[in-house]
């Protein structure tokens, strides 16, 4: 089951907020991944993902292969990418506590 099923009817602030967020607790991720966690579509992440990327609070991860202490949310010891995958960067992480202090 979906950690995040309340992001299921979101707005854009609110996708950007469940997106960066769900990329705070992955670590790492790719967008099939993030969408299938937040109950949206595919194709509205990766929009939202290089959205973000575009305003500097992600960035694509390089690299054959992934450790599962870097993506927290895989099973396997390591995996081959075969995805692009996504991390926070530290904007990201910044505007994401900023964002999320205001909610509370």
């Amino acid at each position: 089951m979906p950690y995040c099923t309340l992001f299921i009817f979101m707005v854009d602030d609110e996708l950007e907020l469940a997106v960066l967020h769900h990329l705070k607790i992955a670590n790492v991720d790719y967008a099939f991944s993030i969408a299938r966690n937040l109950g949206v579509k595919t194709e509205t992440v990766i929009m939202e993902l290089e959205k973000l990327e575009r305003e500097g609070y992600v960035r694509k991860v390089f690299g054959k292969g992934l450790k599962r202490t870097k993506a927290k949310m895989k099973r396997s010891p390591e995996v081959t990418k075969h995805h692009t995958y996504y991390t926070l960067t530290k904007e990201g992480k910044e505007y994401l506590k900023s964002k999320w202090n205001t909610i509370k």
